[in-house]
């Protein structure tokens, strides 16, 4: 329990817990009843380590009333069973960390065909400890959003949850704000229509909407800032509904008598003509100083709508992210600002909660090995990394222990288990690996999938790890044998899921907005890495002309000219090598979730 008993510099005490399974065996809810263990630890450690004041005391017996007259179960009981985050001192650290889950789960967890409540996205939430083990704060890192699925959802699955629950649960009165009726529904729009729109594990989304809105208040989301995520979030379903036409010469202009448009452009903070404008036309450059405008397709235009929303929900998702670690990660008391008086307060009163932390705890809840009928560049990224994190199993948990015992002297029979570095290099080998392969494709110019297949043909037939008979080459797929088994990928549409690319007008739409929250998201899509750095809410916003509420947002300025970012492929692989050091400077347990 007490994490700190040796002194760090000299003990590896940092720990890591990783929880894998395929998709519905329960990683999700395993990796919650974690959390919460672990807060009800941290509570019992503080509550034992320190005197505890009347008041508390008090607090505490209304919380967990006791047969026997004690404080709570957390005190008496040696093994505390999870608890929910009610049960906690409302504002406490370990009240927040948890209330993360909702926010998380409600923005990036959808249903799909094996799931109710399957994350859509990876996550490694490093909990820091004092030495005497009290939790005092927590970072969490995600790792590669579904964004195609707010444009498309197979037979028997849904968007996510937050779409649902807005429609669900937001009072009358608040959706008028948002240019929703009272009597709106999923069928009412293209994102939501997908004619699956319950949860088969009996969960509510009007309660799911509640607890959204509990946690965002803990979590101390302003109000005026809640309203605009949540007027984000309309805009792309009322987006999902906006339609093209044709002129005569084919060129697609937006339809100004859809109902959805002006919705769009009063939450987006953007004008009808400026949205048309970004979406129907595109601009080349034509010498030095020069440029000239092009008009789109239909086909064109819709594809632009389809990256502007996918980009715009993904920069809202890490906003969250951001907002969430800004609200409990750890904070040295000597930095604290003269304006936060309550965190000055609060270490008058319980120095300990402050104290520097001394070690900490991961807990890696990631996507499992999948297969479908189809499997493209999501599938293909989610199992190289189920790869990289089985090989590391292997090292720690196989390898390193049979050379323990080897050196110790132990008689052991030696177990075999397969490698997998060839299927490794197979996807991430320099210069011929398929995700590097993938990379060269999208920095040319006039590559296809087709032209991508065709490069990995060439480069990667000969490998005994890869396939493609002439079937599978004529329909442009290859086959890999992953550890887990085999599975088929198809390349329709690998390179512009790899590019993710938003049109530099859609990007110059955002910015130039009336809204300084739009404005905000679009420098989160020129530059990701931009939402690590700390939020100043100090800083208010520039004037503004727009009806829509206002939010203190430090709008940090990025040059447009960000053209050469980074691939999704490139990002992912960037971040598992990190994920992977992380572990391995921790001592790794493993849970594994069987469906």
């Amino acid at each position: 329990e007490s994490l700190g008993a040796a002194d760090s510099t000299h003990y590896k005490c940092d720990q890591s817990i990783l929880v894998s399974g395929e998709s519905g065996a329960g990683k999700t809810v395993t990796t919650k009843f974690v959390m919460k263990y672990l807060a009800a630890l941290s509570q019992r450690s503080s509550l034992e380590k320190q005197p505890q004041r009347a008041y508390l005391k008090a607090q505490q017996q209304r919380l967990h009333p006791s047969p026997s007259g004690g404080y709570s179960w957390a005190v008496n009981n040696p093994s505390p069973e999870p608890i929910s985050p009610t049960s906690f001192l409302p504002n406490s650290i370990e009240s927040q960390v948890l209330q993360s889950n909702p926010i998380l789960e409600s923005f990036g967890n959808a249903r799909t065909l094996r799931n109710d409540n399957s994350s859509r996205f990876g996550k490694f939430i490093q909990i820091q400890f004092t030495a005497s083990g009290k939790l005092v704060g927590a970072t969490i890192e995600t790792y590669l959003l579904e964004k195609v699925r707010l444009v498309t959802q197979s037979l028997g699955e849904r968007n996510y949850h937050v779409f649902y629950e807005v429609m669900a649960g937001m009072p009358s009165s608040e959706l008028r704000n948002y240019c929703l009726a009272a009597t709106a529904t999923p069928q009412d729009f293209k994102m939501t229509c997908s004619g699956t729109y319950d949860r088969r594990d009996g969960v509510c989304d009007k309660d799911t909407y509640k607890a959204l809105r509990t946690a965002m208040n803990t979590m101390k989301f302003p109000i005026e800032e809640q309203h605009q995520v949540f007027g984000i979030a309309v805009a792309l379903l009322h987006a999902s509904n906006l339609t093209f036409g044709e002129t005569d010469h084919e060129q697609a202009v937006l339809e100004a008598d859809n109902v959805h448009l002006e919705p769009v452009c009063l939450l987006l903070g953007v004008t009808p003509e400026d949205l048309n404008d970004a979406l129907c036309s595109f601009s080349i450059q034509a010498g030095r100083d020069g440029s000239v405008t092009r008009k789109m397709t239909r086909p064109q235009a819709e594809k632009g709508l389809e990256a502007l929303i996918k980009a715009t929900y993904g920069a809202l998702f890490l906003y969250l992210v951001g907002k969430i670690n800004d609200s409990i990660a750890w904070k040295d008391p000597s930095l604290l600002s003269d304006e936060d008086d309550e965190e000055e307060e609060a270490l008058e009163k319980h120095p300990d909660e402050f104290h520097r932390p001394a070690a900490s705890i991961g807990v890696l809840d990631i996507f499992g090995f999948e297969t479908f009928g189809v499997n493209s560049f999501e599938q293909l990224c989610i199992n190289y990394c189920n790869e990289a994190l089985q090989q590391q199993f292997n090292a720690f948990v196989l390898k390193n222990e049979q050379e323990e015992y080897e050196r110790e002297g132990i008689d052991w029979s030696f177990i075999e288990f397969p490698e997998n570095q060839d299927v490794l290099d197979l996807i991430d080998k320099r210069g011929s690996g398929i995700l590097n392969i993938l990379d060269d494709q999208c920095r040319a110019p006039g590559t296809t999938d087709r032209s991508f297949a065709s490069d990995v043909y060439s480069k990667c037939s000969s490998l005994t790890r890869f396939t493609a008979n002439r079937k599978q080459v004529a329909v442009f797929q290859f086959e890999i044998q992953h550890y887990a088994g085999p599975v088929e990928y198809t390349t329709e549409g690998f390179v512009e899921k790899n590019r993710d690319e938003l049109p530099k007008e859609a990007t110059e739409l955002l910015r130039g907005s009336t809204n300084p929250f739009a404005q905000h998201l679009a420098d989160i899509i020129i530059d990701p890495e931009s939402i690590t750095s700390r939020f100043d809410s100090s800083t208010p916003p520039p004037p503004s002309e727009s009806s829509t509420p206002m939010t203190p947002y430090k709008l940090s300025r990025t040059d447009s000219s960000v053209a050469a970012r980074m691939t999704v492929g490139g990002q992912f692989r960037r971040q598992l090598r990190h994920l992977r050091g992380k572990i391995d400077q921790t001592c790794p347990h493993y849970i594994r979730c069987l469906a």
